[in-house]
């Protein structure tokens, strides 16, 4: 074995390459060679002196891919016999697959991704080009490939990076908080793309046509096992949901809202640097191995993401990664993809579950064990269940509600909506829009600090509330609950609210809730307006199963608040804001369902 140390050369490129049908007419390689060429090759990647260093190379495997860390760089191959594959890689495919995730990956990690490299046989060596000194201070150089000796593989250089700032690690040991949610929930990109969107959305449903026929063995003999026919129920309803959404989706694309997905937006591919969250590790292949530009549909990142985070427990996480992603979002039409979101998280947990089954199966074949860092968060059966569980989930419906929260301050509003939501409504949980956030969206910064002076303007408030009226109109149309978090401030504002559960047909599933102080000041002020109202508000519902606790007797409003517009149709329970937001919950869920009890908690984030 050898080292090919050439000077690099700034025009070299991936294209750069001879086309493989050459090679193989000039070094033709049978296929059991190239099996064990591949043995070769590993045992090559394993060996330090490869790269000229003496410090030993730790490996790392997974299903489908090798990862061998050696000084600054990580070098990863692909797998000929990739684990779930009937067929192995052809050195064409793994050439093709790999220069595609270069490309993908420096969209999604430039710091990261570096290059493709050949590795080539000499007589009975095997050299490769490795990175130089001056490219260890580089970002995303090119490396020099070196001579036209016969290609064997290839091999993608990244720069090396902590495996153990994985985020899969860290959520095992900090369940991620509500503002690291929104970190998670920027990686799900809304790209557009400019391409005319026919050849794009014809491939995408034939992606989604290719995971059916790939799932219905697997749903059969999962379904046999457990002799429950509720997932093959679950299965017909998800094909009976695509043929009825193909025109959804196929609007979506004319929209204009498709764009490039990074198609393996899970944990383990998710690292924490310095300097904020990069994705690694992207799919560019469906799942018959067809190559496509991987342009797509962007919620099917966002149904991946939220769908490995209900499988591992984090329920509450899924809400939040779901909320934060919506409340990004500038154009509001881009939420009609939530009609194909509950599918797309059904195709993607039942594809989770059958690669971990098919690993399980050949693992027991060798008598190995899982590779390291496969599945975090317990062992490979409850891994396995949790995402079944999950496809059988995101199909489930439940009553859609409208739920409005006003009063208080935006901490307060902010801490009581983003523990009510994610036990609100259908999974993964209702979505919850704060003005705030819609503000934030609309100007394209991150703090209420960065707004500029015109975003206090009474204009653009009426704007902000006109977008999470659109949105929420959208997900409610979808069958999501919804939880609108504002000071609803005018009759004007709270009459949009009444209008709004009017059109989506869910009148009596609005649920108003008014967060009020009873600081000593506060009780003065109340008093002396009560002089002034000839009828006192109304409790909602039924006086017998409505809490005490949650309507006052006299149920007045605040003071700024002009309920006697005839334009104020909205009857707002109040609720003590000096209560714990726990104690506060447990209050309105009992209001929502009578037989609710609560649970065991752990701490709030």
């Amino acid at each position: 074995m050898g080292i090919e140390n050439s000077q690099r050369s700034r025009s070299a490129t991936l294209s750069s390459n001879e086309s493989e049908s050459v090679l193989r007419e000039r070094h033709p390689v049978s296929a059991d060679r190239y099996a064990l060429l591949q043995e070769k090759v590993i045992a090559f990647l394993s060996a330090p002196e490869s790269y000229g260093l003496e410090a030993s190379v730790e490996r790392m495997e997974t299903p489908q891919f090798l990862f061998f860390m050696a000084g600054d760089f990580c070098y990863k191959l692909l797998r000929r016999n990739a684990l779930g594959r009937n067929e192995p890689f052809s050195l064409d495919e793994r050439h093709s697959l790999s220069a595609k995730e270069v490309l993908l990956g420096r969209n999604y990690a430039p710091e990261l991704y570096l290059d493709l490299i050949p590795v080539r046989q000499r007589g009975t060596m095997l050299t490769m080009q490795v990175p130089t000194a001056e490219q260890q201070s580089r970002v995303a150089d090119t490396i020099s490939h070196g001579d036209e000796s016969a290609i064997v593989d290839w091999v993608i250089v990244m720069r090396r990076y902590d495996f153990s700032k994985r985020y899969d690690h860290f959520a095992e040991l900090y369940q991620p908080n509500f503002a690291e949610c929104r970190e998670l929930a920027r990686l799900v990109t809304p790209g557009h793309t400019i391409d005319t969107p026919a050849k794009h959305v014809h491939a995408w449903l034939d992606l989604m046509d290719e995971m059916f026929d790939d799932l219905e063995p697997v749903v059969r003999k999962l379904g046999i096992k457990s002799k429950k026919n509720t997932l093959r129920a679950c299965f017909n309803r998800a094909q009976d949901q695509l043929d009825r959404t193909r025109a959804a989706i196929q609007r979506r694309a004319d929209r204009g809202l498709f764009g490039q997905i990074h198609g393996n937006l899970r944990l383990r591919n998710v690292v924490k640097l310095s300097d904020g969250l990069r994705m690694v590790n992207p799919k560019v292949n469906g799942s018959k191995s067809v190559m496509r530009d991987h342009i797509g549909d962007p919620f099917y990142d966002l149904a991946t993401l939220i769908g490995e985070l209900w499988s591992r427990g984090f329920t509450r996480q899924a809400n939040w990664v779901f909320s934060h992603y919506c409340n990004r979002l500038f154009d509001s039409h881009a939420l009609e993809g939530l009609q194909v979101l509950d599918l797309y998280i059904f195709l993607q947990a039942l594809a989770d579950a059958k690669n971990i089954k098919a690993t399980l199966n050949a693992r027991a074949a060798t008598g190995q064990t899982m590779p390291s860092g496969l599945l975090q968060g317990g062992t490979e059966e409850t891994v396995l269940q949790g995402h079944i569980k999950t496809a059988r989930d995101s199909l489930l419906q439940d009553e859609t509600r409208l739920i409005a929260i006003r009063g208080g301050s935006q901490t307060d509003r902010s801490n009581l909506a983003r523990l009510l939501a994610p036990t609100s409504g259908r999974m993964p949980g209702a979505l919850y829009l704060s003005a705030e956030q819609e503000s934030l969206a609309l100007y394209e910064v991150d703090r209420a600090e960065d707004l500029p002076q015109s975003s206090s303007r009474n204009s653009v408030w009426e704007l902000v509330y006109r977008r999470m009226a659109d949105k929420a109109r959208h997900a409610l149309a979808a069958g999501y609950s919804v939880i609108l978090e504002g000071a609803f401030d005018t009759p004007m504002l709270r009459q949009q609210l009444s209008d709004l559960a009017e059109d989506a047909g869910i009148e009596n599933s609005l649920i108003a809730l008014n967060l009020f102080s009873c600081s000593k000041e506060d009780l003065r002020r109340r008093e002396a307006l009560s002089a002034f109202m000839p009828h006192p508000m109304k409790p909602v519902g039924n006086s017998v199963n409505t809490p005490a606790a949650i309507v006052s007797q006299t149920a007045l409003p605040p003071l700024q608040e002009a309920s006697l517009d005839h334009r104020d149709t909205v009857h707002w329970i109040e609720l003590d804001a000096s209560k714990p937001v726990s104690e506060q919950l447990s209050l309105v869920q009992q209001h929502i369902n009578a037989a609710w009890t609560p649970a065991a908690r752990g701490t709030l984030h």
